[in-house]
């Protein structure tokens, strides 16, 4: 499966997660390869560390608050600063590029921008650290 369609699978999820009616068995019924799943519960497991995820968003959203943001748009902040986090062997550029895409084609031309420089932002700050 493309890491396309991964992580559109991640952000409905996380979705779900978000709305409190995801019920938590998808993995068994999808058939991923070994790499997919893994891919896919990288992006998807950070229940330990979503504090400090949303905490990050807020320092990049500049003058916008994380709980003001639609759902989705949730979604692809916590996948995005997670993939840009844990996932060094792809390039953040590369990252921040599907993410927007995907912002594009499930919630319009201004997520996008929002998105790109959020995660724009969230890039710089993880390279000065």
């Amino acid at each position: 499966m493309s890491r396309r369609k991964l992580r559109i699978m991640a952000m409905k999820i996380v979705y779900q997660q978000e709305l409190g009616t995801f019920n938590g068995i998808y993995l068994e019924y999808l058939n991923l390869k070994p790499e997919d799943e893994m891919f896919l519960k990288g992006l998807i497991n950070f229940a330990d560390t979503k504090k400090k995820l949303i905490k990050e968003i807020n320092s990049c959203l500049n003058d916008w608050a994380y709980e003001r943001l639609g759902i989705l748009e949730r979604s692809i902040f916590l996948l995005g600063f997670q993939e840009l986090l844990n996932f060094d062997n792809i390039p953040a550029n590369v990252s921040i590029d599907e993410w927007v895409d995907i912002s594009k084609e499930y919630c319009g031309e201004e997520a996008k921008k929002l998105v790109n420089g959020v995660l724009n932002n969230y890039k710089n700050m993880l390279i000065k650290n």
